[in-house]
């Protein structure tokens, strides 16, 4: 017993310690473990916040949107950004301890929008209208579920070595695949603008202009900016190409397009927006309803795929080798564990964030110190708000302009580990049968528009099947079990000589 509890503690040591091992070194950028100078780090790792930050508030935001919470005064008025700082807070804390003792890969972690349709769900008020009562109750419903699914998840995560085998190989990469083709509407959406502002026809045609301008001009910049630099400084391509976007819609914002740019969250107005410490919430007022619960359980589930496919796409795409179960249950572990720390400060559930495996898989760079810097910038982002507001000013345009392209690598590492897996008439059939089913399904507004008209069952299962990774999951996982190895099945049997 002694022996296993010093190989444990030996384990974690090691985990920290290979972060920090030997002296900084340019080239460590590439290996996951040690350090490299601080101030190549320290660039590195903001490029990787700067590509989660503003999606790492967007579920909530969405979420307290709709059940009233984002504009709420007085008392109320603390529920939506105590959680904003929680997700910031918590996804700094989580990453660290991701990279220390989790899974030890270069992965982030943020809040994800797999479950922003069951939780907006839980609302029984008006959508995006303020109510005292239903309001409160469904936010204290969400954090109860988020507490009890995150601790699922985390009592489940070490045991993904028996459960995991379930899901085949060709599973990930299809789930990889979807979490790249879900992503790219999101990428076009922010490079336009965002949705407020295609939307918004009292902006006039030239001022839209300006939105699409700063975002062809973030993506082009980002693009030369590849070409050009050599050696490992041509990797910041993302940070360069946000700060020169970030420069031309400031012109714009003063010029032709004012309010391009929203400095509101810049303002001041006591010593708490200057520095606050996260606090939890009050947990005497959590709701334990058995329905939400088992509801929230069961997309955590779904998250845990998502969560495998992000890591087996960083294994594959940075690493140039599978993910072990080691690995996969570090990954699930924190994951679930972070969820429910988030829950515990009034945020959503965390787990790994796609847009950070696409420049992982689209740059090479693997090095956990990096990240472990980015991550500290995160958590001081949660203690002094103004580094986080300053963040929030970036336009949309310009964040879709910069990760345009890792979105779509994503896909493409999905399609690189399904080709991996070998192109056999099987693997193409349940590839086809995903794409064609479980993303298709998904565009066609017209069904989703009678789901929603038919009844509380139907627009129950609106929301399971809105969501094309959870589709393309469920279907690649039962083709992949149904359809035979060799696909020329015939009924009729070999005649014998």
């Amino acid at each position: 017993m002694n022996a296993n509890i010093k190989s444990v503690l030996n384990d974690l040591k090691d985990g920290v310690c290979s972060i920090f091992k030997g002296k900084p070194d340019p080239q460590n950028i590439y290996s996951m473990n040690g350090r490299v100078p601080f101030g190549q780090g320290l660039a590195f790792g903001i490029q990787h916040i700067f590509a989660m930050f503003i999606a790492n508030i967007a579920p909530i935001l969405i979420v307290f949107g709709y059940i009233g919470l984002l504009g709420a005064t007085g008392e109320y008025a603390s529920y939506a950004s105590n959680a904003i700082r929680g997700a910031i807070f918590i996804a700094g804390i989580g990453t660290i301890i991701q990279l220390f003792f989790g899974a030890r890969l270069p992965i982030v972690i943020g809040t994800s929008f797999t479950f922003v349709g069951l939780f907006m769900s839980f609302y029984e008020g008006t959508p995006n209208v303020f109510d005292p009562v239903a309001s409160v109750d469904a936010y204290y419903t969400i954090m109860a579920s988020i507490i009890i699914g995150g601790l699922f998840i985390a009592v489940l995560g070490p045991f993904v070595k028996w459960w995991g085998k379930i899901i085949k190989p060709i599973v990930p990469a299809i789930v990889v695949l979807g979490i790249g083709l879900s992503l790219l509407s999101v990428g076009a959406e922010y490079f336009l603008g965002g949705s407020s502002v295609i939307a918004d026809l009292s902006i006039s045609n030239a001022q839209f202009a300006c939105y699409v301008i700063v975002g062809l001009f973030t993506l082009l910049v980002g693009i030369l900016w590849s070409l050009f630099i050599k050696g490992i400084w041509k990797n910041l391509n993302i940070i360069i190409a946000m700060i020169a976007g970030y420069l031309l819609a400031l012109i714009f914002n003063y010029t032709v397009a004012p309010g391009i740019i929203d400095f509101s969250t810049l303002q001041v107005n006591s010593i708490a927006d200057v520095i606050n410490v996260p606090m939890p919430l009050d947990f005497t007022k959590l709701i334990f309803k058995p329905i939400p619960i088992v509801l929230t359980c069961l997309i955590f589930l779904v998250a845990t795929v998502e969560g495998i496919g992000d890591s087996s796409a960083v294994c594959s795409g940075g690493l140039n080798r599978q993910i072990t179960y080691r690995e996969l249950g570090g990954v699930l572990t924190v994951d679930g564990f972070s969820s429910m720390l988030a829950g515990m400060f009034g945020s959503l559930p965390l787990t790994t964030f796609s847009q950070n495996v696409g420049i992982v898989s689209q740059t090479k760079m693997v090095n956990r110190f990096t990240i472990f810097i980015g991550a500290c910038f995160l958590v001081l982002c949660g203690f002094f708000p103004p580094l986080a507001n300053f963040l929030l000013t970036i336009p949309y345009c310009v964040l879709g302009g910069a990760i345009l392209i890792v979105f779509g690598s994503i896909a493409v590492t999905g399609i690189k580990m399904i080709v991996e897996l070998g192109f056999n008439e099987k693997n193409s059939m349940i590839t086809a049968l995903s794409i064609c089913l479980g993303y298709g399904i998904t565009l066609v507004s017209a069904f989703a528009d009678r789901l929603n008209a038919g009844g509380e069952v139907l627009q129950n299962l609106y929301i399971i099947i809105s969501n094309p990774v959870l589709n393309m999951f469920v279907i690649a996982l039962l083709f992949a079990w149904i359809l035979p190895e060799d696909m020329h099945f015939s009924f009729k049997k070999d005649k014998q000589k």
